[in-house]
């Protein structure tokens, strides 16, 4: 009968220190396959000089004085100006006529070009034959002096008196067709009944049409949305309670159609001052009264620079009226958009904000330095739209970007 071999077991520290050293080994093979997959699978990016606006977003109202333009009289509206066309002050933009007026002036004119032409082709007639017999005139009085004076060389008295006596009737006559040819000529430069009916045409046609002028530059717009009668450039600051629009959406009248007295014919936007009142959804305590500040209008692409005139932070909102220090055109059918307040802007060192890493309770980016990565501590001065502008790495330095510990 044989005994079966018992098996010796190890001590139990023997056995504890080769878990421990087991438990090493593997966290040292770890780090090690982690430092060799950070060193070829990182994507490397080079820290730029660069800058990143601080900013805060906001829904915008654009406020500005608007002038309502309404017809002085009832009659057919015709525009001289089309919409978003600039006007200078006292400018006609359009005129009321009065159709019956211009109907009665049409005629007048009609009929003054119709006696105009009678009396021409009359006046033309009697100058011709003034001028025919004229002519006529003067060739018998050449003909009568030549005779004349050869009865005199030949002392003819009886004839020479008897020639003398037909001249004197010519010359009368002669004097009486110079003295008809200047009261034609007179006739001309003063004008006939045709010039009285033609004044009565022009009056009634400045009656038939009244004039509509604006005594404000700016824009001519000929819709109106409300908010016109809501704010005035000099009360400002009461842009901070929320305004809100006075009446309906308004499309003025059209060229050609009758409007009564007092309808609306469109307004006039003054395009400077421009008031943007901001209203944001978090309280925005870094902007003061009298800031330069810039709006960002993201679907105009346009940046502003602009003045912060009145603001109100209350526990979780922030409201601030902007004058805006440029008015462009593109600006002017604008009324309510999302914007974006800059406030200032920080410039250094910048990365991506996925480069940064958060390790030990410390924000930082691992840069390569001497052949491998190295976790360097940063502090963050800026983020903005996935940009960061931190302090300690320099432009030039390579740091890993989009790696997660």
């Amino acid at each position: 009968m044989t005994v079966p071999k018992t098996r010796k077991r190890l001590p139990l520290s023997v056995t504890a220190f080769l878990l421990v050293l087991g438990l090493v080994a593997a966290l040292n093979a770890v780090h090690v396959a982690g430092r060799m997959l950070l060193a070829k699978a990182a994507h490397k990016v080079v820290v730029k000089e660069g800058t990143v606006a601080l900013s805060a977003l906001g829904e915008a109202v654009l406020l500005r004085r608007e002038l309502i333009l309404v017809a002085p009289r009832s009659g057919v509206w015709h525009p001289k100006v089309a919409a978003g066309e600039r006007v200078s002050a006292n400018t006609c933009i359009g005129e009321i006529l009065n159709d019956e007026l211009l109907a009665r002036a049409r005629q007048l004119q009609e009929e003054a070009k119709g006696e105009k032409v009678l009396w021409d082709s009359q006046l033309t007639a009697q100058k011709q034959q003034v001028e025919k017999e004229l002519a006529v005139v003067n060739d018998k009085v050449l003909t009568l002096l030549a005779e004349l004076k050869s009865d005199l060389i030949k002392l003819e008295t009886v004839r020479a008196e008897q020639l003398n006596a037909r001249l004197q009737d010519l010359l009368k006559r002669k004097s009486l067709l110079l003295a008809e040819q200047e009261k034609l000529e007179r006739e001309t430069a003063s004008g006939g009944a045709w010039r009285q009916t033609e004044a009565e045409a022009q009056e009634l046609m400045a009656q038939a049409a009244t004039a509509v002028m604006t005594p404000l530059k700016g824009r001519f717009q000929n819709r109106l949305d409300g908010w016109e009668d809501v704010f005035d450039p000099l009360e400002y600051k009461t842009a901070l309670s929320e305004p809100t629009p006075s009446g309906p959406i308004v499309i003025a009248a059209a060229a050609g159609v009758y409007v009564d007295q007092g309808q609306i014919l469109g307004k006039i936007t003054q395009e400077e001052p421009t008031f943007a009142r901001v209203s944001m959804e978090q309280k925005c305590p870094m902007v003061a009264l009298g800031d330069k500040v810039a709006v960002l209008f993201p679907l105009e692409q346009l940046e502003i620079p602009a003045e912060v005139v009145a603001v109100a932070h209350k526990e979780n909102t922030s409201v601030l009226v902007l004058k805006l220090l440029a008015s462009p055109p593109e600006l002017v059918s604008v009324r309510e958009t999302t914007v974006q307040v800059i406030t200032s802007r920080v410039c250094g060192a910048l990365v991506p904000e996925k480069a940064l890493l958060l390790r030990d309770g410390q924000e930082g980016v691992y840069c390569w330095q001497q052949g491998k990565w190295q976790f360097i501590p940063v502090e963050i001065k800026a983020l903005d739209q996935g940009q960061a502008i931190i302090s300690g790495v320099r432009p030039g330095d390579e740091v890993a970007s989009g790696l997660k510990f």
